[in-house]
């Protein structure tokens, strides 16, 4: 049977009662209609998940905690899309997993798109990785960045870096070493995009015979590396 869990950005020591505050035991107890006695886990989104006792009121009792290492090391960047493209695609990147999401305007997607506007937009989004890390069981809440272009991104801080391109000769592998994929938009990339990768030397890598839809092909690029 699933336990229920909530986010907590907080360190908690064992055998004790920690009290919530008013927002989380209307969660417990009126969303997931948690009774006393039952279990509940907190997950602080840095590898730590305790297992905890609800007591029916405002507090839960740690009982346990485990910590794990990062599994999912690579960052991926993806252009903004409409939004249940966008949201759908959000939510699969975290449930597949990854370290960090970067969503940048594509440049030829620049008349469709505002940053002010999506930045209005953020906490929705986080929202949305935070329900799909508590919903997979992912000990690490995946950072969100958004910015305004591929251009203001710095890979040269990225050791390896990947551009998913169609036309591209080597294939993604389970075994590749990526520190940062990159997908592009409905549209693909503009020749800017380009030369600001074959500037900083990305390798450009394809994921088979078949044209993925802008939301599904960042998707399979990570299940292909993490699974």
């Amino acid at each position: 049977m699933k336990i229920a869990s909530i986010f907590l950005k907080k360190k908690l020591d064992k055998n004790t009662d920690h009290f919530l505050d008013n927002s989380q035991i209307h969660y417990l107890k009126k969303v997931l209609k948690l009774k006393e006695g039952e279990l509940l886990h907190i997950y602080d989104g840095d590898g730590t998940r305790y297992l905890s006792n609800f007591n029916g009121k405002d507090s839960t009792k740690i009982i346990d905690i485990q910590t794990k290492q990062q599994n999912f090391t690579t960052t991926i960047a993806v252009p903004f899309l409409k939004k249940s493209q966008f949201e759908f695609l959000l939510q699969k990147c975290v449930e597949i997993g990854v370290k960090k999401i970067i969503t940048y305007i594509s440049n030829k997607s620049k008349s469709t798109f505002s940053l002010k506007k999506e930045i209005l937009k953020k906490e929705r989004y986080k929202e949305i990785i935070k329900a799909a890390f508590l919903q997979s069981e992912n000990f690490f809440l995946p950072e969100l960045e958004l910015i305004q272009s591929l251009e203001s991104l710095d890979i040269s801080n990225y050791e390896s870096v990947f551009i998913l391109d169609q036309f591209a000769k080597r294939k993604i592998s389970h075994d590749l070493e990526c520190d940062l994929i990159i997908s592009g938009g409905e549209f693909g990339f503009d020749e800017d995009e380009r030369n600001y990768f074959d500037k900083n030397q990305a390798t450009y890598i394809n994921l088979g015979e078949n044209i993925l839809r802008a939301e599904t092909a960042p998707l399979v690029a990570l299940s292909k590396i993490n699974f």
